[in-house]
C-alpha cells in the first residue's frame, strides 16, 4: 500500500496467501478490515485520492501443489476473504493451483451475490476449466507461462477466452517469460505476455494493452 501511494497508477490488494493461513482467524480479518477501511474509496468517499489504493481482496484460494497449509484452513480463509470483498464491494483475486474443483465449489456459493466479482490470477488450468470460470462470470489472468513451449493446455485456454474477459500479469518475481527464463521476473516483462496474447488473438500489442487496461479499470473500479 505504501508503495502504491507513491504512484497515481499503482494500486494494491490485501489478503493472506493460502500458504500462510494455518492460523488465519479473527485477528487477521480485523487487520484486513482496517486496511480496506483506511485505503479504499468504496468505504469512505471522503478518503483522499492518494489513499484510495486498496482495490481488491487477495490473493486467496487453494494451493494443492505445495500444501503448506491444511486444506480446511485454506477453504476457511478463502471464504473469509470473499465475505470481506462482498462487505466492502471490492473484487477477489483468486489463487488456484491444482485445485480447480474446490475453487469452483466455493465460488458457486457466491455467484448469486450481485456484487461478487473475481479473477482467477496466474491461470494454470485447461480450456475446460477456463470455460467453467467464464460461465460463472469470472475473469481470467494470464502470465508469462503462456510463453513456455510446454504450455499447450493454457494456450488453448487463451484461444477461447474473449479478450474482454482477460487480464495480463507477470506474477513477479516468479515465472519469468521464456525469453527471460533464469532471471528474476519483474512487472516490465508483462509486455511478453501482451505480445503472446496479440499473436494468438490476431491483434496488435497496443490493442491488447488498451483492452486489458480498460478491463482492469472496470473490474477494479479504477477511475
Amino acid at each position: 500500500i505504501e508503495f502504491a501511494r507513491k504512484f497515481s497508477n499503482v494500486f494494491a490488494s490485501v489478503g493472506v496467501h493460502p500458504h500462510y493461513v494455518r492460523s488465519f482467524g479473527k485477528k487477521e480479518i480485523k487487520i484486513l478490515q482496517s486496511l480496506i477501511q483506511g485505503y479504499s474509496g468504496t468505504v469512505n468517499e471522503n478518503v483522499s485520492e492518494r489513499y484510495k489504493k486498496v482495490v481488491a481482496v487477495g490473493e486467496t484460494g487453494f494451493d494443492f501443489y505445495r500444501n503448506l497449509s491444511p486444506r480446511v484452513d485454506m477453504e476457511r480463509a478463502f471464504v473469509s476473504h470473499i465475505e470481506l470483498a462482498l462487505e466492502y464491494d471490492i473484487p477477489v483475486i483468486i489463487h488456484d493451483r491444482d485445485a480447480h474443483k474446490q475453487t469452483l465449489e466455493v465460488v458457486k456459493k457466491y455467484i448469486d451475490q450481485k456484487n461478487f466479482r473475481a479473477v482467477v490470477h496466474c491461470f494454470s488450468g485447461d480450456v475446460n476449466f477456463a470455460m467453467q470460470c467464464l460461465d460463472l462470470g469470472l475473469y481470467i489472468s494470464f502470465t508469462g507461462v503462456i510463453t513456455f513451449p510446454n504450455a499447450r493446455d493454457v494456450l488453448k485456454a487463451v484461444e477461447k477466452v474473449p479478450v474482454e474477459r482477460l487480464f495480463i500479469e507477470t506474477d513477479a518475481p516468479f515465472l519469468a517469460p521464456q525469453a527471460k527464463r533464469g532471471k528474476e521476473n519483474y512487472p516490465g516483462y508483462v509486455r511478453y505476455v501482451a505480445e503472446k496474447i496479440a499473436e494468438i488473438k490476431n491483434l496488435s500489442v497496443e490493442e491488447v494493452a488498451d483492452i486489458t487496461s480498460k478491463n482492469a479499470e472496470r473490474f477494479f473500479s479504477i477511475n
